[in-house]
């Protein structure tokens, strides 16, 4: 780093400590969005240091404008039929907002970026240290703009770092889970063999997964782990308690889909995001497009049952009542 872009570092920190200190919210951020159009290095360093300096700071709560709401799910393509319905509500009742995959969003904005603090492939110890980096870099793009954003990666702690989930950058997440059995069918069908559906769903191998369909100079692998450690981080009681998470069978789409929407767009009122409620748009679109259950014509022999119940979480398959 140049000596002038040292010094520049400096005067913006000092800049934004003065804004915070006399509590300028507006100020700040315009600070943070002009430099990210005129010297992402400056900041880089600028939004670390107020994620830093400031992570339990009040001026945290109600920084940002707009908020990412996370559809999660073990198979990415279960968040779709959710992920949808926010675009067709939202543009109808004009809020600002874009859906996408977390993956996409992040590769978009690190290329814009094209900063050298990051490689190419980001990394499970990428998202444990730059996880508030990536989601308030978001925000910043676009200061009215919500974000819906599917993934499939499991929740984790680390230190002060969580994955993804800030109350200052999150509002809420939705955990969209199905019998493992379908997951296993699921899997077996897409792969076509017992031993790979296996390898997915308990992640034997211990890979990471790649959820992007654009192109990009970068690479974000997300961290799913099994479909036990999956389950149980998103649907902890604690996790869902503290960060406004809504677990929803997705059985609830298929046998009563106006409740569930309707549960859905209260959770997210209650999380704060200032949404009108329609109950004829909601009609509207389960009329147009109903959930399509998957039809899975795989015979599952009782080997491959007692295989599945030898490596599911037994607790898991009691709370949610799961039969195999």
């Amino acid at each position: 780093m140049n000596i002038i872009n040292k010094f520049k570092i400096n005067y913006n920190q000092k800049l934004f400590d003065d804004f915070v200190l006399n509590n300028k919210s507006e100020e700040a951020r315009s600070l943070l969005k002009e430099t990210k159009v005129k010297n992402q290095e400056i900041y880089f360093h600028l939004l670390m240091h107020s994620i830093d300096k400031y992570r339990n700071h009040s001026i945290k709560g109600n920084f940002f404008k707009n908020k990412v709401f996370l559809i999660n799910s073990f198979d990415l393509d279960d968040c779709n039929y959710l992920s949808n319905f926010f675009s067709f509500y939202f543009d109808q009742i004009k809020l600002s907002h874009e859906s996408n995959s977390l993956a996409n969003m992040i590769a978009g904005d690190l290329e814009k970026l094209n900063l050298p603090f990051f490689p190419n492939t980001i990394e499970f110890q990428h998202f444990i240290k730059y996880s508030e980096f990536f989601f308030s870099s978001l925000l910043i793009n676009e200061e009215d703009k919500n974000f819906s954003l599917k993934s499939n990666s499991a929740f984790f702690e680390s230190g002060e770092n969580n994955f993804l989930i800030y109350p200052n950058t999150t509002a809420a997440y939705f955990f969209i889970y199905k019998n493992p059995l379908s997951v296993y069918s699921s899997l077996k069908k897409k792969l076509a063999t017992s031993q790979e559906a296996l390898n997915v769903m308990f992640n034997f191998q211990n890979t990471l997964v790649s959820n992007q369909n654009v192109n990009s100079s970068y690479k974000i692998n997300e961290n799913r782990q099994s479909w036990n450690i999956f389950t149980n981080s998103w649907n902890d009681p604690n996790v869902l308690s503290t960060y406004r998470g809504l677990a929803i069978a997705q059985d609830e789409f298929i046998q009563d889909p106006h409740n569930t929407f309707t549960k859905i767009l209260f959770h997210l009122i209650q999380a704060g995001i200032k949404i009108e409620m329609n109950y004829d748009l909601i009609d509207q679109y389960i009329q147009a497009n109903p959930f399509e259950a998957e039809t899975l014509n795989v015979e599952l022999s009782n080997k491959e049952k007692k295989t599945l119940l030898s490596y599911l979480d037994e607790n898991l398959l009691d709370r949610f009542n799961f039969q195999i």
